[in-house]
């Protein structure tokens, strides 16, 4: 019977990047510093349009036998319309990336976090249809941050969609020892971009829907030309997206960043955020307050 409906509206309904500066620059997002901020100028560009309709899927999905689940409905795509490449960041071998101890000799290791967000993220992904690229499935790799980035430019995508670069991470404020208070979610996208700022958009609203106790720090970007940008934000040709989903060196939320029910939360509210785009493209999303520019 669903898949009698969903031939139904397949049926009448139909589907239908600026290129970025590959020079200098740093890796990707966290360890942050302190911030200058200006308010960004919205800068409209020519990038992929189209539009599109999903179908409603009412069932809880379960996931990793944890007994974690979203409470969200879910879309299945029948028409996709991106390539979404997924970059889980960091890996094993990277040094640093790591909460201090606590007292029980325990620690937040940010690649095995990525790696879990992503993974939850792809399940989901299955069930709803949509295209992706795991960019990066390896455990025993170092940063290897441009090779991220040129992994995607190089990836054929099979339905020949347009590609869209998400890079999921957790956030730092330095490493060596807690800094607690300092807390929340931001988003990044790449200066002067539109697609980018509605793609950030999307993102952390639906974090926060998901997260409404946490530091809300909004979408972020760096100044034009600046050598801080980051290298998985420049080096894609396409529209790039970076989530910043809370602070590994604050204890308490390094101690919420280590459980499946804060993680699934995270991961369900990444698929929130592709799917608003896949059904509806990214033209539509307004732009997020607070919007700030890093020096």
């Amino acid at each position: 019977m669903l898949e009698a409906i969903r031939r139904f509206f397949a049926g009448i309904f139909g589907f239908e990047s600026p290129v970025q500066s590959t020079s200098g620059g740093p890796e990707d997002g966290s360890d942050i510093r302190e911030e200058t901020i200006i308010h960004i100028e919205k800068n409209p560009a020519t990038e992929h349009r189209s539009r599109g309709v999903g179908l409603e899927i009412t069932e809880v999905i379960e996931t990793d036998g944890d007994g974690s689940h979203s409470e969200s409905p879910l879309f299945e795509i029948s028409h996709p319309r991106f390539l979404w490449c997924l970059d889980n960041g960091h890996g094993k071998l990277q040094e640093g990336k790591r909460s201090p101890l606590f007292e029980d000799g325990s620690r937040f290791e940010e690649w095995e976090f990525n790696r879990d967000i992503v993974r939850r993220i792809m399940e989901k992904l299955d069930v709803c249809g949509v295209q992706y690229y795991n960019v990066v499935p390896e455990v025993e790799i170092d940063a290897f941050t441009t090779g991220r980035a040129q992994r995607a430019n190089e990836k054929v995508s099979p339905l020949g969609l347009p590609k869209i670069f998400l890079s999921v991470h957790a956030n730092a404020f330095g490493m060596s020892t807690w800094a607690d208070g300092i807390t929340g979610i931001e988003v990044w996208h790449y200066p002067g971009s539109n697609a980018g700022m509605r793609l950030a958009s999307v993102f952390q609203r639906e974090l926060m829907k998901k997260l409404p106790d946490w530091v809300d720090r909004g979408i972020k970007s760096h100044k034009p030309n600046s050598s801080q940008i980051f290298t998985v934000l420049r080096v894609p040709q396409m529209p790039t997206v970076l989530t910043e989903n809370g602070f590994y060196t604050d204890r308490n939320q390094a101690r919420s960043l280590m459980t499946a029910e804060t993680r699934q939360k995270i991961a369900d509210a990444h698929v929130a955020a592709i799917l608003q785009v896949e059904k509806d493209g990214y033209d539509a999303i307004p732009i997020y307050r607070p919007n700030m520019v890093i020096g």
